[in-house]
């Protein structure tokens, strides 16, 4: 299945990133997106399964929210310049491969020059990226698959679900009906006992 790899750090705005996996397995479905806290499966390995899913896919959102370039470990080094910061493992692993590798900045385009980067991520400064922000998320993400779509031909727009009809539970009488027709401010009132239960539901005419 075409995948679309979601890279993000857990602590620069992670319910942004939330955002763009729901987003796009709305558009695409589930096996088309890979977001490490939904796609892995329990009890798996998970640092394989995921650098396997950055083999497998065709393409990398790298989300960067404020504090991707400066996020800092325990000991006050900027993780970045770990040569075992996952999320730099990540990216070094993208652009080796040769995936399309797509900056995808939150709120505002942040400014990153070779300069601030590590060596092996320096390619990542002259990747074309994108901007989502919050008042602007609705066009912003269309604009988005828009382009995921131009550029991975593959990708699909996934089923629509019929929803489900529920089947009434056993043991319930749903034949008694108590029902009142007649006009209240132009509106037909209905009503009916299901289980001991009086449930009323209302009609607007057109």
């Amino acid at each position: 299945m075409t995948q679309v790899f979601l890279s993000y750090r857990a602590d620069d705005q992670p319910f942004a990133a939330a955002f763009l996996d729901h987003e796009l397995t709305r558009e695409f479905g589930d096996d088309a997106v890979f977001f490490a806290s939904r796609s892995i499966p329990l009890g798996a390995e998970w640092e394989k399964a995921m650098f396997d899913a950055v083999s497998a896919s065709d393409a990398m959102l790298v989300i960067i929210g404020s504090r991707w370039l400066t996020a800092t470990d325990e000991d006050g080094l900027r993780r970045l310049d770990r040569p075992d910061d996952f999320v730099r493992r990540e990216v070094e692993s993208g652009l080796r491969l040769g995936k399309q590798v797509i900056p995808v900045h939150l709120e505002r385009r942040h400014r990153m020059v070779p300069g601030t980067l590590p060596d092996s991520l320096k390619a990542l400064a002259d990747r074309q990226g994108t901007v989502v922000e919050f008042r602007s998320s609705k066009p912003d993400m269309a604009r988005l698959m828009t382009q995921l779509r131009r550029q991975i031909p593959a990708l699909r727009t996934a089923p629509v679900t019929e929803p489900r009809h529920t089947a009434s539970a056993p043991g319930v009488d749903v034949s008694t009906h108590n029902t009142i027709n007649g006009d209240v401010n132009g509106n037909l009132v209905q009503g009916r006992t299901i289980g001991g239960i009086f449930i009323s539901g209302t009609h607007y005419d057109a």
